[in-house]
């Protein structure tokens, strides 16, 4: 029908395929591209503080609450969270079945906002973070020699003013390495004694002078004036200023500077200081709305960032960290790359097996089939990206084949001295639905990745969709177009008038096939033992998620003891800084950027940022050329083995999956924190036990010492003082008190009252602290107090409501799941002889492969209903259908072999998706040979010369269809791409066998199901 409609109406598929030709290229030039394809992020963080509060405190006051809170939440899957000194941090993940994430962070606020009523006096928060998804197109670091963070931030605030003002399509401007400004008021405890002053009277006299507040307004002859007192702070002296009046009988008046050191300053110890070059630094993080042409966007954007760096004065840098256009590029490029290559590859093989004309012929829709597409990917809102355009390197092979089977139909039909347009029309009313079937299975073979819910199946949900794009315009071109230019180029030559299946490959396949049909049974038996070959050597192929990034950085986390303050951890990293940066032990060092306590922004899709202690740092270090990311981790592991032994550096390559590669993680879960301790314990040392372990630790960390002072009520009592007494006079003195706000521009600089230096820094000072008590003298806390450390975990984790405490560990030359087959049996035996109320979980990589996996696989059984029926409709039949699925299996040796001999191939996320393609390929190969085998059983042959001259006469289609996908993937598997190198190879591998079970087993299938007489 097509094709007739194609015939009658040459000039409007003409003029269609010409406006293809003309827009396809115009539009693949615009098309919004990025680096790898957008996933909804289901991820979102609530943070509450409780300055000084102890972990088990935070559990129960405020991280118990929080969570029972959350778990109101339907949507809501997963609740971690971290009950830390002072703080509690939740991590909430959302059911995979959710994508609009709008409705559930509005629910999350309100009930955060619900709770805050019930929570301790004093906490502040609940915050909620729900931007996790933000991906940072670029990342900026600002620097400036000789000027003051905040100065940096004032240049960087007017950065970002221009970058949403000039630059089309930003989503976020965000903030790093900001150091928040404060004005201290640090007194001397001992004088405020000598004195009579307690600092709460200093306290409340800068509270009571520091306020805007309404002076109300005057009506006159009918103009309103407003009436503005004034009393807040205008300069540092106003603070100075502030009076004190001292005694009661003969009071004198002071002022703030008499009593106390008032100055700006940072937050002591930072908050979360960033560092590029080893220089302070503020980094600039921009991202992008989706469907924005990333090219343009990361243009305009650098162009800005140059011209705003001419008008900054001398001194200030601006360097970019990250940008994405040039990972972008690396990445679209690779794969284009490879689709050319792959293309012409096709084109030769098609020439080679056809001859020049028909291949010309054939191979025209090729880059046809591609233009269109990415038409129909454009107006369906298909990014240029990894994943997309790598479907179209899959999909050639499949897609020429629709064209390979059209011209052998029509080559054989004017052999046979048919007229030229009947046979096209002949050929297409044949053909029209055996090659819709094909291509529908083969869409379906995919479905299961198309309906994958969560971040792996969104992540490679392009695949199956362009695929399914890629084969419905190859249909339809096979059925318009191509009988056209048949008719008008295809030419059949003298010699090819004889008989076409007379040579000696055909006479040699036709007498293997006839044997073995002969010896169906043997043929079966032979086959099944294959089969069970190559499961077993399953066992010896590497097994992993996702494979490592080919990006050209490092990351490098750095963890010191937890009480480590970022004093403390800023030293270590610039430590680290100056040895990196040195050109002579590392050449291949391009830049660093260090964030302490904090993870910085999140610049690539599978990256999750580490939420910040102040013990944590995370560290970027960008190198010249992929392989020296390797070759750098290994020097920094062997240099801060010797030179940094007071904390835990751990450099890791970047994954393309969510987890971290190689990284086997177990949870102990549990209610008793001293059994999971113990717990953890055996399970650290199984793991220690295998060779080449590294990074082995407990997420809980190193326990840390408390000071409890322990207040003798009946002392307190005497003396005049409670326990809140006790309490407000510590935490003023010692951490400090923000009392108001010194107002600065835009800017609210908080003013901290708190003791001086030697009295907060000293613990031998805090004994002697004094404690005001009302109307009389203060008191030494010595007098009403003692003091005793008590050892406490200072981290306390907890997964859905659950205590959890996780192991991890990481080996040099083990993927994740090699290594928990070494050592699974010795923990489950250590779980096995704990308590009932203690038990260990996967997690890691290992969980996640797992989940993606049941995730895929959840659709299979629907997937294999539809290829069913679509069967049944193309051949009114059940046992073909059987027939024809009954070979898919089979093709595990060859995948099992093509694993075992390419190198450094694992049966990964990306090779499941491979052997789905393979199915599709193998299904394709033996609808269009069952379905000639049809075709001479109509035209009166017995059934075994019908089967003979059906292999025979689709001999070379389905050999040209091996060899176009297996050569077509030859580029990938030479280049050994790292995203698509085990995709390719399990193909290419399971192609080989494939292909003789079409051509053999098949047949031998068919024989026994249809009882066919082999003499």
């Amino acid at each position: 029908m097509l094709t007739q409609i194609a015939l009658g109406n040459r000039t409007l598929v003409v003029a269609i395929t010409l406006a293809c030709l003309i827009f396809g290229p115009l539009s693949f030039l615009t098309h919004p591209s990025r680096e790898d394809p957008s996933i909804t992020i289901r991820n979102a963080r609530v943070i509450a503080d409780f300055p000084g509060m102890s972990a088990g405190r935070v559990e129960d006051l405020i991280t118990r609450p929080l969570e029972e809170k959350i778990r109101e939440i339907p949507e809501i899957w997963h609740i971690e969270s971290t009950s830390s000194t002072g703080r509690s941090f939740l991590s909430i993940e959302v059911r995979e079945q959710y994508i609009d994430m709008d409705p559930v962070w509005t629910d999350l606020r309100n009930k955060m906002r619900d709770i805050q009523a019930d929570l301790p006096s004093g906490t502040i928060g609940p915050i909620v973070q729900d931007d996790q998804g933000n991906v940072a197109m670029a990342t900026i670091a600002m620097t400036g020699e000789g000027f003051e963070n905040a100065e940096i931030r004032e240049a960087a605030k007017e950065l970002r003013r221009q970058i949403y003002a000039i630059v089309p399509g930003v989503r976020k401007v965000e903030f790093f390495g900001v150091e928040e400004q404060r004005i201290f008021v640090d007194f001397d405890n001992v004088r405020l004694a000598q004195l009579g002053v307690s600092p709460a009277e200093v306290i409340d006299a800068v509270q009571r002078q520091n306020v805007i507040l309404p002076g109300g307004r005057v009506e006159a002859d009918g103009i309103t004036l407003t009436i503005e007192p004034t009393g807040d702070f205008e300069d540092l002296e106003d603070l100075e200023s502030v009076a004190v009046r001292i005694g009661d009988e003969e009071p004198v008046t002071l002022y703030l500077r008499d009593l106390a050191d008032v100055r700006f300053d940072y937050e002591d110890p930072p908050g979360e200081p960033a560092y590029y070059n080893g220089k302070p630094a503020v980094v600039v993080g921009v991202s992008m709305i989706d469907q924005v042409d990333s090219q343009a966007f990361s243009v305009a954007l650098k162009r800005l960032v140059e011209e705003f760096e001419t008008q900054l004065p001398w001194g200030f840098e601006l360097e970019f960290i990250t940008y994405q256009r040039d990972d972008i590029e690396a990445a679209i490029f690779s794969v284009l790359n490879n689709l050319w290559q792959t293309i012409l590859v096709v084109l030769a093989v098609v020439v080679a097996f056809l001859g020049l004309r028909t291949g010309l012929i054939v191979g025209a829709m090729v880059p046809l089939v591609m233009l269109v597409s990415t038409l129909a990917m454009r107006e369906l809102g298909i990014e240029l990206e990894r994943m997309s355009l790598a479907s179209l390197i899959i999909s050639l092979g499949l897609l020429v084949d629709n064209g390979i089977v059209v011209a052998e139909e029509m080559q054989n039909r004017l052999r046979r001295g048919q007229e030229r347009v009947q046979a096209a029309i002949e050929v297409g009313r044949g053909l029209t639905k055996p090659l819709l079937a094909a291509s529908l299975t083969t869409v379906l073979a995919f479905m299961p990745l198309m309906l994958a819910p969560g971040g792996a199946g969104e992540y490679t949900r392009s695949i199956s969709l362009v695929i399914a794009i890629a084969l419905a315009i190859s249909w339809v071109i096979a059925l318009t177009l191509l009988p056209l230019l048949c008719v008008w180029f295809m030419k059949v030559g003298a010699s090819e008038d004889a008989p076409s299946y007379d040579g000696a490959v055909y006479q040699i396949y036709r007498r293997l096939m006839t044997g073995a049909i002969r010896f169906r049974w043997l043929v079966i038996v032979a086959s099944i033992a294959f089969l069970f070959f190559g499961g077993w050597l399953f066992q010896f192929v590497g097994k992993t998620f996702f494979p490592a990034s080919e990006r050209t950085q490092l990351q490098v986390l750095v963890e010191l003891p937890v009480g480590a303050n970022t004093h403390a951890t800023g030293a270590v990293v610039q430590g680290l800084n100056d040895w990196l940066l040195d050109d002579e032990q590392n050449p291949e060092v391009v830049s660093t950027a260090a964030y302490v306590a904090s993870g910085g922004p999140r610049f690539y899709l599978a990256l999750e940022p580490v939420f910040g202690f102040p013990n944590l740092a995370y560290m970027l270090v960008n190198v010249q050329e992929p392989d020296d990311v390797l070759v750098m981790r290994e020097r920094l592991n062997a240099f801060a083995l010797v030179n940094v032994p007071e904390a835990r550096i751990t450099p890791k390559e970047m994954s393309m999956g969510p987890s971290e590669i190689g990284l086997v993680e177990y949870r102990i879960i549990g209610q008793d924190a001293a059994e999971m301790a113990a717990t953890a314990d055996q399970v650290m040392q199984a793991l220690r036990s295998v060779a080449g372990i590294r990074s082995v630790k407990s997420d809980w960390e190193n326990p840390t010492v408390t000071l409890k002072v322990i207040v003798d009520q009946n002392a307190a009592r005497r003396a005049g003082v409670t326990s809140e007494d006790i309490a407000n006079a510590l935490n003023s003195q010692l951490a400090g008190v923000q009392v108001t706000d010194y107002r600065l521009g835009d800017v609210s600089i908080p003013v901290v009252v708190r003791a001086e230096g030697d009295q907060r820094l000293n613990v031998d000072r805090v004994r002697t602290l004094n404690i005001t008590r009302a109307g009389g003298s203060p008191v030494p806390l010595l007098q009403v107090a003692r003091f005793d450390g008590e050892p406490q975990f200072s981290r306390i984790k907890r997964r859905d409501l659950q205590r959890v405490m996780i192991v991890s560990a990481k080996a040099t030359t083990l993927t994740a799941i090699e290594l928990d087959g070494q050592v699974w049996d010795e923990i489950a035996a250590v779980q096995a002889a704990r308590p009932s109320g203690t038990a260990i979980e996967k997690g890691g990589e290992i969980e996640g492969s797992s989940d993606a996996q049941e995730r895929l696989f959840a659709n299979v059984p629907l997937a294999f209903a539809l290829m069913m029926l679509a069967l049944i409709w193309q051949f009114d039949s059940v046992r073909k259908p059987v027939v024809i699925v009954l070979t898919i299996p089979f093709a595990i040796t060859g995948v099992a072999a093509g694993l075992l001999i390419f190198p450094g191939a694992n049966f990964s996320f990306m090779g499941i998706l491979g052997f789905l393609a393979l199915a599709g390929i193998v299904i394709n190969n033996a609808i269009v040979l069952l379905d000639r085998i049809d075709i001479e059983l109509a035209a009166g042959r017995e059934h075994l010369d019908a089967i003979l001259e059906a292999g025979v006469s689709r001999l070379r289609p389905i050999v040209m269809t091996t060899c176009t996908t297996a050569l077509g993937l030859a580029p990938i598997i030479l280049s050994r791409d790292v995203l698509f190198y085990d995709l390719a190879v399990v193909i290419a591998g399971g192609l080989l066998v494939g292909t003789v079970l079409t051509l053999v087993v098949a047949p031998c299938i068919y024989a026994i199901f249809f009882r066919v007489n082999a003499r």
